[in-house]
């Protein structure tokens, strides 16, 4: 099993006991953008229930249905410290007797459903806090922290930076077919590393994939980044352009079919076509 490039390397311990011990509940904690769900469907990918389902939760559905959709598997429960009071009740009530409430549909509702789930949960660091203010329940956070992975944020991570961006990009060259791409030039790696990442890895991430998008050397050139301004990047406009270079790249690979590109991009056909045009790529 081997562990990925983006876990810091204190918790990697943990994380991999976290695989292992496939029946005990996650609580991946950390801020915005900083790798918990990518970490959480690895350590599910690296369990004895690969196999079975895998499901993130939607707020807008009760968390008793979707523990009974993922029998077998893992359901990740996103932000869990802003759940309403109620489902913070049923979701450690489960993990106290594996039962939930059955079905507002089934026929014999007195009898409960006994649902074999692996919990793992995200949240912000916040978590502890709210516990404390009595907004989040602490028999829950004591059982969610069985396994505890701390994910800080890029910025504290200078030592393990270059790992993590050369992580990004080979998975992403694997990607996109561009394994001729090997590196940084040191302008680039300057660039990189002298701005603070408040997105961090998922805007590292965003950054990188334009500009191997666009690269057609051996190496990322400061003219293969998004624009930059006072020695910092401008990464407003990041999600638009990369958005803009990922559609003309499937455009050109499928061919102009548009019904390949939506499927590829996870698009309905309408919305796709509004962006083609906004962007000019078709008319």
């Amino acid at each position: 099993m081997s562990m990925v490039y983006f876990v810091p390397a204190k918790q990697r311990k943990i994380a991999l006991a976290a695989a292992q011990s496939d029946d005990d509940p996650v609580l991946i904690i950390g801020g915005s953008g900083t790798g918990k769900g990518a970490l959480a469907r690895w350590i599910h990918q690296n369990s004895s229930r690969s196999s079975q389902p895998l499901i993130e939760t939607e707020k807008s559905r009760s968390i008793s249905d979707q523990i009974r959709e993922a029998n077998s598997g893992t359901l990740i429960v996103d932000d869990v410290s802003t759940y309403p009071v109620a489902e913070q009740i049923v979701l450690l009530n489960f993990l106290k007797t594996r039962m939930i409430p059955m079905n507002a549909k089934s026929a014999d509702k007195a009898v409960p459903m006994i649902a074999n789930v692996r919990i793992i949960a995200t949240s912000s660091p916040q978590i502890d806090s709210r516990a404390r203010a009595g907004m989040f329940n602490d028999e829950l956070l004591l059982r969610l922290s069985k396994n505890r992975l701390e994910m800080p944020p890029l910025v504290e991570r200078e030592e393990e930076f270059g790992d993590i961006a050369m992580g990004i990009l080979h998975e992403i060259t694997h990607e996109l077919h561009k394994e001729y791409i090997k590196g940084f030039s040191e302008q680039v790696w300057s660039q990189l590393k002298n701005y603070d990442w408040p997105g961090n890895l998922r805007e590292l991430r965003n950054v990188l994939r334009v500009a191997i998008l666009t690269c057609d050397s051996e190496r990322v050139e400061s003219s293969d980044l998004p624009d930059f301004g006072h020695d910092k990047i401008n990464f407003q406009a990041t999600r638009s352009e990369f958005e803009k270079i990922y559609l003309s790249e499937l455009l050109r690979s499928f061919n102009h079919d548009l019904d390949k590109v939506a499927r590829a991009s996870r698009m309905e056909r309408m919305p796709l076509l509004e962006k083609l045009k906004r962007y000019g790529l078709i008319h």
